[in-house]
């Protein structure tokens, strides 16, 4: 085989691997638009940049320029981290972190392997197709590993929340693993006797293991906290809005009466005062009345308590809200948990809605009905082109979850042609 062609399939498979580490801890996370078409496009750049750390590698040169190497690499996988997901610059560098500290240990266990082999009389020659093979097979297989255990696990909702004690804490234990890398392979290369290279490797492996296990112990205790602030956040949210629903009903009561009491007071007038410019007159105020009056029937106090204080808060936006509703299948669930449902799924719905900047696109669709013994939610609203509205990271969609999931059933969301669809089905009990 040719030496340049050698060279360079050294180089591609040197590359492919550093660009797989990076791909591993993309895959879970929130992607950009053309995810694939990035990433392939960031996996050019990996090519020059293996070269140079190779030749950095391979040069007689000082360790402060083999970790300026390393950390020009870095610089450019954060770069292709923010590039290809959504993440934000310090959840990008946490990110590039990992990947380096992934790449780098999957390459000292095939070193590893390779000792191994050659204890038993088995040389792999490392310049060759086949073993640049195998080394490629090895790799996938320790980074599919790595993408269903670690990289799967630490991501909270497809994105990294770094805060600067995290993000400090890591960049020191990343650089202290670099150094160790850098000093591991130093002394391997130096070509001194095995007792004395096994005397310095084993520290210097045990110390990469403790810096990684630290990293990932921190990772998810700082997850941990997070989820938990979150937790009581939504916990307070939900038990505000089940206690909401004495004072709502009792509002939408108090509304019903005093505009029951101006239509007939209305009424009154009609017959007091015939002429036609105070007919007018009374006509306006009646429909004003009317609006307020927007008592909905749909044979469950609860759902017709909510869907009476939307619709005022759909007018007050002026969004249409058309609803097609047999609350009549809901007669099992709680009534504070049925009202913080509705409460939260329209709001959501009205809050994307009332974005829209034409008027008469402003609309929402609910259908609540029975279908072959479930219960089926179905709550579709305009909403305008931007960031995908069906992120369940919103407040109002966690808590319409887990009502849900309280109930054995199951939410969706799709989003699709400038709409966006709530969907939920759960067993009548």
């Amino acid at each position: 085989m040719l030496p340049n062609l050698q060279q360079f399939l050294s180089l591609l498979v040197c590359g492919i691997q550093l660009w797989g580490a990076a791909l591993t801890y993309w895959l879970p996370l929130r992607h950009s638009p053309h995810f694939w078409q990035r990433a392939l496009l960031c996996l050019i750049p990996y090519i020059p940049l293996s070269t140079f750390l190779l030749w950095v590698d391979y040069t007689p040169s000082s360790l402060f320029l083999r970790a300026g190497a390393y950390i020009l690499f870095c610089m450019w996988m954060i770069f292709a981290s923010h590039s290809c997901t959504q993440l934000d610059w310090s959840g990008a560098t946490y990110c590039a972190i990992w990947g380096i500290l992934s790449a780098l240990t999957t390459f000292e266990l095939w070193q590893l392997l390779v000792w191994c082999l050659a204890q038993v009389n088995i040389f792999l020659p490392l310049d060759q197709p086949s073993a640049l093979l195998l080394q490629l097979l090895f790799f996938a297989a320790a980074y599919c590993l790595l993408r269903v255990t670690v990289a799967h696990s630490m991501p909270y909702e497809g994105s990294y929340r770094i805060g600067p004690r995290q993000q400090i804490s890591a960049i020191i234990l990343g650089g202290m693993f670099v150094l160790l890398f850098l000093t591991m392979q130093t002394v391997t290369s130096t070509g001194v006797s095995r007792e004395t290279s096994i005397f310095v490797v084993v520290p210097l492996a045990l110390c990469q293991l403790y810096c990684i296990t630290l990293l990932y112990l921190q990772t998810e205790l700082f997850k941990k906290a997070a989820m938990e602030k979150e937790m009581n956040s939504l916990n307070m949210l939900y038990e505000r809005q089940r206690q909401q629903y004495q004072v709502a009903k009792r509002n939408v009561q108090i509304i019903n009466r005093k505009c029951h009491e101006l239509k007939v007071q209305i009424a009154d007038l009609r017959r007091m005062a015939p002429n036609a410019a105070l007919q007018q007159s009374l006509n306006e105020a009646e429909a004003a009345a009317r609006q307020y009056d927007a008592s909905t029937q749909t044979g469950s106090e609860v759902l017709d308590v909510v869907l009476t204080e939307k619709s005022m808060l759909c007018e007050a936006h002026h969004i249409s809200i058309n609803n097609v509703a047999d609350g009549t299948c809901l007669h099992f669930m709680d009534p504070a948990d049925l009202y913080a449902l509705f409460a939260n799924a329209l709001d959501h719905a009205i809050e994307l809605t009332r974005k829209l900047p034409e008027p008469e696109k402003r609309m929402i669709d609910l259908l609540v009905c029975r279908r072959q013994g479930f219960a089926v939610l179905n709550i579709i609203s305009a909403v305008p082109d931007g960031p995908d509205p069906g992120r369940e990271t919103c407040d109002e969609l966690k808590i319409v979850k887990r009502i849900i999931q309280k109930y054995n059933g199951f939410l969706t969301t799709e989003s699709n042609g400038g709409f966006f669809a709530i969907k939920a089905v759960f067993p009548v009990q």
